[in-house]
């Protein structure tokens, strides 16, 4: 966990676009893969997501959601479903899980 939070952390230091939204969400995408005992994939809920990582906006959680993708930080799989939580899988480096 500690290595993908760095690696995150250089990756946003360099990238203008990344804001305290994006390392509040990823903070917590770590939160939730270590509560799944660090498998990839892992499912959570984006109302456990908005909570944990304080945002509010729904349009502020799919943007960062959709730069963690696009940046090959996180792999997403929306659940459509009420009671089925999202899919998500953390990359490493090299955008593989």
């Amino acid at each position: 966990m500690a290595e993908q939070l760095a690696s995150f952390l250089k990756l946003a230091s360099g990238n203008r676009c990344f804001r305290q939204s994006h390392l509040s969400l990823y903070s917590a995408i770590l939160m939730y893969h270590d509560k799944a005992s660090c498998q990839n994939p892992f499912r959570v809920s984006r109302r456990e997501l908005m909570k944990h990582s304080a945002i509010r906006s729904f349009a502020t959680y799919h943007k960062c959601m959709g730069e963690l993708i696009a940046n090959g930080l996180i792999e997403y799989e929306p659940s459509y479903h009420p009671n089925l939580a999202s899919r998500v899988t953390l990359l490493d480096n090299n955008g593989k899980p």
